[in-house]
């Protein structure tokens, strides 16, 4: 190797004309790269210790890049606007709502005229609008915005002009469309600049198109939350303009000034209360003095709940990747003990303590150089899953790519890996490697207490680790059980819903909305098996509808702050299709018509709210607060039924009423979303293609979602079985990891132990006995993981408390479940080397010994 070293050195020197510290540079990419072909081949030499090796670290770092590609993606990428940290959201707070609303339109008008602390402020509305005309009908998301809202956001169209106040002001038919239905539709012709689509019906010039990264509204806020493909003028008709106390549906976007703090920003909001309620009509004036207003930055509006979710993923896949360290670190000592006599053989002959060591850490790097490729190639295959896993529950999907950015954390991860379980090792082989190990035999040389100790506490280390994640897993697991297990208030069995918009084009007066409605229940009724059929203009777990309401002289008080309430106007047997009990009265029939008493049906929990003492069928409401320039028309009870949840399994009933929509006079031509609900005596799925069919034949052009109710309430729970499935899989990863850690530890120990086991099989011990000295082995460090891991999850479950539903974070069911877990997996990795050990024979033990 001196020979052609001396002769490479002499060609490639008078060549390059290298000078002494070039041959010097080189000589160190020579020994670099004879270390790592020497690392390479030991891999392709020892394949079950590649292999074991090679697998711990992909699903180590194959998991963490997943997550770090939708932890960027979501919380660490910046929103594509300019400065979007001085961009905030605000909203109102009506008096008694159980959350933030949006704004009604005149209290936006009045705020936009007396906040001075934004350089900008603008609404907008997502709704959904039908799109054709000259192309395949689809239903897409639109926006009605501020003229001014490309400002605030300080964006430009890529092609074409923003909108305009004059536009706004005349109510004009013109559209900017967005880059993906400029490519997805259009397929990125110039010419759709000046050309006209139809949306719901009616004709809009397209007079710009947005850049490609550009996305409004980021995905996530409760409110107004999906990104639109097409925005048009925000243009309040002057109903809205005098809508005081109603129509809290548009969210209000505002960009700071410079040098104005969102605190101060806050505080000018509430100095507004008093201003704004003296623009209010005076009935209406102590309803709005109780009024608040609140301002979110917009990245934490839109990120919400999902932030501690994320965070509690980030911090278990980061348990995952330690533990794949470790059992790396404890294959690569085990390794290292059956390469001791090398490294002494090589540092007798004149290897100097750096050499070894960077020869060790080489071997490190690559290992980890490998592992993060084929780490990486999981990852990408991981993000998809977890994106699908996560449907449209997990905010700004759109922001979460595979790009330059996961492979950059990739390689550091491929660079970071090796110093963790590398370099110990390396230092502990060197020091292993003195004057006098040749001397030594090779059962004191490779398994001495020291390290015996090391490979314990790895060990140790991975049980403490896998029982924080099963734990946490067993909490999510025992919570989503309590969710699903959750009464929602109907029976969603042989039961499916098909919703239809109504595009405000062919469908603009009260008749025709109300037509469809009655229209699609005679048209479903022919469908064999039908057993009852209704229409909403809500369903359970999704209504959105919320009114101020008051009762008659007969109801108890109470403060205007508790009189909101859910509202879902009906058709047909629509409490009867889903099966909300009746408690008291009727339902809603078709004999409550425009002609007929007006009446409602409310809940149990409206019933008790308001006549806890008293028979509330016969006694009546009416929507508004109770003043007396309050004309709205009486309504009687008719019926009580049970309560249903309204936004979830995990929310709550507030009160709710349930309104005949052939008795409404006022919101019919607003109320354009047909909920069909359809109870069969068969399979649900069976039914799905024979009530689309009759939708269709309907109005062929209208778009229409079939689901069950299965399938609804399954997805009304998308978000916690996304974090209980992730968690689930990371814990197993874990404890898989653990388990092939413990068995190479465990495996080792019996391997330099042959002697010893032998000797005493010799001296009487039965096998049983020595099976003992293995499993006690392995019962002793599961137990000192135990105590370690106890208090890691006392700690680390206190973070999923936000996550959990009717469940603490010191369940002991949830712990009990994880510390059986984590005793069988201390069973399982014993088994196979205690058995080994059974069979080692006296004689030859003796002879060896």
């Amino acid at each position: 190797m001196r020979h052609v070293r001396a002769v490479f050195f002499r060609v490639r020197g008078p060549l390059n004309g290298a000078r002494p510290r070039d041959q010097r540079g080189i000589a160190v990419l020579e020994t670099l790269a004879s270390d790592t072909r020497f690392a390479l081949r030991l891999l392709v030499r020892n394949p079950g210790y590649a292999l074991a090796a090679l697998v711990a670290l992909a699903l180590g770092i194959g998991a963490s890049t997943a997550v770090f590609s939708v932890v960027d993606g979501v919380l660490f990428k910046a929103l594509p606007y300019n400065e979007p940290q001085r961009l905030m959201l605000v909203y109102e707070q009506p008096p008694g709502a159980p959350n933030k609303f949006g704004f009604s339109p005149p209290d936006f008008e009045i705020v936009r005229e007396l906040a001075r602390s934004y350089s900008g402020f603008a609404a907008y509305q997502t709704n959904g609008y039908e799109l054709s005309g000259g192309v395949t009908p689809e239903r897409l998301i639109g926006a009605r915005v501020s003229p001014n809202l490309l400002s605030v956001l300080g964006v430009d169209p890529l092609m074409g002009r923003p909108l305009t106040d004059e536009d706004d002001r005349q109510n004009a038919r013109i559209a900017v469309v967005s880059h993906g239905l400029w490519t997805r539709v259009f397929g990125r012709d110039p010419a759709l600049l000046g050309r006209s689509i139809s949306l719901d019906g009616r004709s809009y010039t397209v007079v710009g198109i947005m850049p490609e990264r550009f996305v409004f509204p980021p995905r996530g806020a409760d409110l107004n939350g999906e990104p639109a493909d097409v925005f048009i003028p925000m243009s309040f008709s002057p109903f809205e303009r005098q809508a005081f106390g109603m129509m809290y549906n548009s969210t209000v976007i505002a960009r700071l000034k410079p040098g104005i703090s969102a605190e101060q920003a806050r505080a000018e909001l509430s100095s507004l209360v008093a201003p704004l309620t003296d623009r209010y009509p005076s009935p209406l004036r102590q309803f709005a003095t109780r009024s608040s207003m609140s301002l979110t930055p917009i990245l934490d509006e839109t990120v919400g709940s999902s932030r501690q979710l994320l965070l509690v993923v980030i911090g278990s896949v980061t348990l995952v990747l330690l533990i794949g360290c470790a059992d790396v670190a404890g294959l690569v000592l085990t390794r290292l003990a059956s390469r001791q006599r090398e490294l002494v053989v090589r540092a007798a002959l004149g290897a100097t303590r750096q050499r070894i060591v960077r020869q060790l850490c080489t071997e490190a790097f690559v290992l980890g150089t490998v592992g993060s490729a084929l780490g990486l190639i999981l990852a990408y295959w991981l993000t998809a899953g977890l994106l699908s896993l996560a449907g449209n529950k997990l905010p700004r999907t759109e922001s979460i790519v595979f790009d330059y950015r996961i492979v950059l954390f990739a390689m550091s991860l491929a660079v970071l890996t090796p110093l963790v379980f590398g370099i110990v090792p390396a230092f502990r082989a060197v020091r292993g490697a003195g004057e006098n190990a040749l001397k030594e035999t090779p059962r004191s040389m490779s398994f001495g207490r020291q390290r015996a100790w090391l490979l314990g506490s790895l060990v140790v280390g991975q049980f403490a680790l896998a029982l924080v994640l099963s734990d946490g897993a067993g909490l999510l697991v025992h919570s989503f059980a309590r969710l699903v297990r959750t009464n929602p208030g109907f029976l969603p069995e042989q039961t499916i819903r098909a919703t239809v918009q109504l595009p405000a084009g062919r469908y603009s007066t009260p008749p025709q909305v109300k037509g469809f409605y009655q229209k699609s229940i005679e048209a479903v009724r022919g469908i064999p098996g039908v057993v009852a059929i209704g229409t909403g203009n809500d369903l359970p777990l999704s209504v959105r509808e919320r009114r101020a309401f008051s009762a008659d002289p007969s109801a108890r008080r109470i403060p205007d702050e508790s009189r909101l309430v859910a509202v879902t106007w009906t058709v047909g047997a629509y409490l009867d299709a889903l099966r909300i009990p009746l408690k008291r009265g009727r339902f809603l029939t078709d004999a409550d018509s425009a002609t007929s008493q007006r009446v409602v049906v409310v809940n149990e929990r409206l019933a008790q709210m308001m006549w806890p003492d008293a028979d509330p069928i016969g006694r009546q409401i009416r929507w508004g607060i109770d003043v007396p320039q309050n004309q709205s028309p009486w309504m009687t009870i008719a019926g009580v039924v049970g309560d249903v949840k309204q936004a979830g399994l995990e929310t709550p009933a507030i009160a709710q009423v349930y309104v005949p929509l052939a008795q409404d006079v006022t919101g019919a031509n607003l109320l354009r979303t047909v909920n069909l609900v359809v109870r069969s005596s068969r399979e649900a799925a069976s039914v799905v293609t024979d009530v689309r069919n009759i939708v269709h034949g309907l109005d062929p052009s209208l778009p229409v979602t079939v689901q069950t109710l299965e399938e609804m309430v399954g997805a009304s729970v998308q978000s916690q079985r996304f974090s209980m499935t992730v968690m689930m899989l990371f814990a197993g990863v874990a404890l898989i990891l653990a388990t092939l850690g413990a068995y190479g530890v465990l495996s080792n120990a019996v391997a330099q132990q042959t002697q010893e086991f032998g000797v005493r099989i010799a001296l009487g011990a039965t096998r049983g006995d020595v099976m003992w000295m293995v499993l006690r082995r392995a019962l002793m460090l599961t137990a000192a993981g135990f105590v370690v891991g106890t208090a890691g999850a006392f700690l680390a479950t206190r973070m999923m408390a936000s996550l959990l539903f009717e469940v603490r974070p010191t369940d002991t069911a949830s712990f009990l479940a994880a510390s059986a877990s984590l005793a069988a997996v201390a069973v399982l990795a014993s088994l196979a080397p205690a058995w080994r050990a059974t069979r080692v024979d006296p004689i030859i033990a003796l002879r060896a010994e």
